[in-house]
């Protein structure tokens, strides 16, 4: 089977074809590419997460990087994907490698790649990188002894954590964060934000309680993304005992996406962390600037960015195109619906552990409760009901698809004056009341998402089930029409 490229890398079943020969090979790939780059001397740097044999898998493709003389910084213990990024930037390395599959379930395993000062690859970069990698032959791998690459100083174990935690903490107001000693219930979802997180809640003073926080490959049999139905128990943990705590936070499984519950134990949409955050900043940091957002993120930020004097700059949907519209523009921060957030001045990817740092200091700074920072929001902007649904479709059936979303009415899904149409990544119709839809394939599943945003729920809703209705409808004839 071949390597495919993702969003940010690639990810694959483990022992399927996440194996170690193809770990050599994507590792030859890039060792290939950094030496026609002429930037060996730069060196990588490897970090992994707490999956299935994850510091195996970096050590082999740490010996292919020293076979190849690339110097390699294989960081340690676990780590989260924002220190691998954080180190690629102070560093100055050619490149930077980490292994984890994010919040895919336990069975999978990937890498995350980034390009020369912490950059997301953009997609020419990975087309070529996928394109060789795919025709290296076997006899072409160079690896070597990992032992033998430490003896030889071309692999070195380094930990950068608390490098890591005094950038963070340099970012945000601990003097106020030590003063409003907040009480936190911390969930890890077992994974490589722990270490980090944990130090900078007890820096700041903080009251903790952190809970699936050991080493666990199998992630308690959960998918380690951290969504209204994963933090069931941080949910019942709070709503059991109100006042005991002042928010609730999670990350994922390498560390890079963030989720909230309120101290009422109410969960908030990553649409709305990222929402606050840029409001708390123009507002209370006196910031100045755009933010950037992806085409399936809601339109709430435009409303911000206006009131402000500032714009929305929207892009399609993968991280890299957000590091894009960040470096391009005056923005501030950036994020998706997704939970990824990045602020200026700090990576060009996701990281959970500055926009943890941000979120408490906006309850220290602010003196308000997160529940009542969110009614100011919502009482200055109103409200927004948005929904994402995955409609999977079978082998074969993509193109009927396509055809299908390129022809659609929207005036089939709902009766209103159409202000835009935008074909950025996929379709999405924009409505005279607010209300949009946009829908797009998966670049990784079988699947095509639609997103539906409106003042209203029940236009929401309507907006849904019509446009779900009309690709079982048209589905239908096609199948039966090829059939004939």
């Amino acid at each position: 089977m071949m390597i495919r490229f993702g969003t940010g890398g690639w990810r694959d079943i483990i022992g399927e074809n996440f194996t170690f020969d193809n770990v050599r090979r994507f590792s030859q790939g890039v060792a290939n590419h950094i030496i026609e780059s002429g930037k060996e001397k730069q060196g990588v740097v490897i970090g992994y997460d707490n999956r299935f044999m994850a510091e195996d898998f970096a050590k082999a493709s740490s010996a292919v990087f020293a076979a190849n003389s690339i110097p390699v910084l294989l960081l340690t213990p676990s780590v989260p994907t924002p220190l691998v990024n954080f180190v690629t930037i102070e560093k100055k390395t050619a490149a930077g490698l980490t292994f984890t599959a994010s919040h895919n379930p336990y069975i999978y395993n990937g890498i995350k790649y980034v390009r020369e000062h912490g950059l997301p690859a953009t997609e020419e970069v990975t087309t070529e990188l996928q394109e060789s990698i795919n025709k290296i032959p076997t006899s072409h791998i160079k690896t070597m002894e990992y032992d033998l690459g430490e003896r030889e100083g071309l692999i070195k174990r380094l930990d950068y954590h608390d490098e890591f935690i005094t950038f963070i903490e340099s970012q945000v107001n601990m003097d106020k964060l030590k003063e409003a000693k907040l009480k936190v219930l911390y969930d890890p979802m077992f994974g490589t934000g722990v270490n980090a997180i944990s130090t900078l809640l007890v820096d700041a003073r903080c009251q903790v309680r952190t809970i699936h926080n050991s080493m666990d490959p199998l992630f308690g049999g959960r998918v380690p993304a951290p969504t209204e139905e994963t933090l069931w128990r941080v949910v019942s943990m709070m709503k059991e005992k109100p006042g005991d705590y002042d928010i609730g936070i999670a990350t994922d499984g390498d560390g890079d996406r963030i989720a909230v519950i309120d101290e009422n134990g109410e969960y908030v949409h990553p649409n709305e962390i990222i929402t606050l955050l840029y409001y708390y900043m123009l507002k209370y940091r006196k910031q100045k600037g755009a933010v950037v957002r992806n085409v399936s993120t809601t339109h709430l930020l435009d409303r911000v960015a206006e009131d402000f004097g500032f714009e929305c700059i929207e892009k399609p949907v993968g991280f890299k195109h957000i590091a894009e519209g960040m470096t391009q523009t005056d923005a501030i921060i950036g994020g998706e619906s997704s939970g990824g957030i990045t602020i200026k001045g700090h990576l060009l990817e996701k990281d959970a552990i500055l926009s943890a740092g941000l979120l408490l200091e906006m309850l220290a700074v602010t003196g308000k409760t997160l529940g009542q920072i969110r009614s100011e929001v919502k009482d200055r902007y109103g409200i927004r009901h948005y929904k994402e649904d995955n409609y999977a479709y079978s082998s074969g059936r993509k193109e009927d698809l396509k055809e299908l979303v390129n022809r659609l009415d929207p005036a089939f899904i709902y009766e209103a004056p159409v202000t835009k149409t935008n074909r950025m990544d996929g379709v999405k119709w924009e409505w005279e009341d607010g209300t949009w839809c946009g829908v797009r394939f998966s670049g990784t599943e079988p699947l095509l998402r639609i997103i539906v945003e409106s003042p209203e729920e029940e236009i929401q809703a309507s907006v849904l089930a019509n446009l779900r209705q009309k690709i079982d409808a048209a589905l239908s004839v096609s199948k039966n029409t090829k059939s004939v």
